[in-house]
């Protein structure tokens, strides 16, 4: 029994010796550095069988990736907002719907608050090419009967226009009027037939009571109506030596042919000194003197409808004399369009008389001056087409001919 054991040792010692000279002939010669293999990987003589596996699962569990987190989940009403904020983000003009709204409504009651525009009670308009009285009143917006109110001197029946000319295009359908001396808001409401709220409530007027107006303001009168006009007298028979002491006006005010005092032919150069006598004369059965001496370049009549036009072109520097004594209700006007510089006065009997054209004033408004006395001097200013007077009477708020209440 001990002969096989002790040789089987033996043999084991010998392969041991075996194996160790192999591994430290191989280090000798190659002269590398040998890693140690792992403990699993070395296999013994009659051990190697025996031994057991590792479970690597067990011995070395999984990497967890730590950039992993839980998520809860979005409740929907948040999942909501954040759609609209990523609108948002894309295109920053659209806005959520509650806010949109709320804008709109605020929107809308300002603008039913807000007080409506302020226009200018008018504007003024160059003609051009082509241009007539309707083109300019629908390009516009307003009825031509409004043009033709707000525009002295424009030829009805032709209805020509010079190219250039200035034109005073009104707000709306209504008449412009300016406030003269004495003058209150219901007097300029009667004239034009209509009620003082409708001038009021025209928020360009600026008035917020009817005693708030000032002398010489502009007021625009909606849906005024425009003063009535006189049968006219045919031109033919008009001629400055009729006589209105055969017309039927006659009789409604006194005639009176007695000369005013201190009075001189009017000057044809030079002005004379501010509230001298100037003009004079015979009076006509109305009480009326000439207001300067000239030949007459346009008859009231159709095409002419608001009074007469006085020739001035050999009268440059003329002064122009009052047909009536009386108060000077209005001295002022646009030098651009219209009537120009003018000047209008009221007689005591209630006969209006009005100076257009002038080149220059010499009398204020409230000013009472008397018959004869300078007003001004003649000249081309407004629409004109060349120097002359525009002399119109109204009387007691009738637009006559002119030429029937001048001797």
């Amino acid at each position: 029994m001990r002969r096989p054991i002790i040789h089987g040792l033996v043999l084991a010692i010998i392969t041991l010796c075996v194996g160790l000279a192999t591994i430290g002939g191989a280090h000798l010669s190659v002269r590398r550095h040998a890693f140690a293999a792992p403990v699993t990987g070395l296999s013994l003589p009659g051990v190697a069988a025996n031994v057991p596996t590792t479970d690597e699962s067990v011995v070395r569990p999984p990497a967890i990736n730590r950039t992993l987190r839980v998520v809860a989940a979005v409740p929907t009403k948040q999942q909501g907002i954040a759609e609209q904020l990523a609108t948002l983000s894309v295109t920053p003009t659209v806005e959520p719907p509650q806010l949109a709204q709320a804008q709109e409504g605020a929107a809308a009651r300002a603008a039913s608050s807000a007080p409506p525009p302020d226009l200018p009670l008018y504007q003024v308009y160059q003609v051009q090419a082509g241009d007539s009285v309707g083109t300019i009143a629908k390009r516009f917006g307003v009825e031509s009967d409004y043009i033709l109110a707000n525009n002295a001197e424009i030829q009805r029946d032709s209805d020509l226009l010079k190219l250039g000319q200035s034109i005073i295009v009104p707000a709306g359908n209504g008449i412009l009027h300016e406030v003269r001396y004495g003058e209150t808001l219901s007097d300029i409401a009667t004239r034009y037939d209509v009620d003082v709220k409708a001038i009021t409530s025209f928020a360009s007027n600026h008035i917020a009571t009817a005693d708030d107006i000032t002398e010489t303001q502009v007021v625009f009168v909606p849906d005024g109506k425009p003063l009535p006009i006189a049968t006219a007298v045919p031109a033919d028979t008009a001629t400055a030596t009729s006589s209105p002491a055969d017309s039927a006006a006659a009789t409604d005010v006194p005639s009176d042919t007695s000369d005013p005092p201190a009075t001189e032919a009017p000057a044809d150069s030079g002005s004379s000194a501010g509230g001298g006598i100037v003009g004079g004369g015979p009076r006509s059965g109305h009480g009326l003197i000439w207001p300067v001496v000239g030949p007459i370049s346009s008859y009231y009549g159709p095409s002419h409808p608001l009074g007469i036009d006085i020739d001035g072109y050999n009268l440059a520097g003329a002064p122009i004399a009052a047909a009536t004594s009386g108060t000077v209700v209005f001295a002022g006007g646009n030098s651009c369009c219209s009537y120009g510089l003018y000047v209008v006065v009221v007689s005591p009997g209630g006969i209006e008389t009005l100076y257009a054209h002038l080149s220059s004033i010499s009398v204020s408004q409230g000013e009472s001056v008397s018959q004869g006395e300078e007003l001004g001097i003649i000249g081309t200013t407004g629409y004109s087409t060349g120097r002359h007077l525009h002399f119109e009477v109204i009387d007691n708020g009738v637009r006559v001919d002119p030429l029937s209440y001048l001797p």
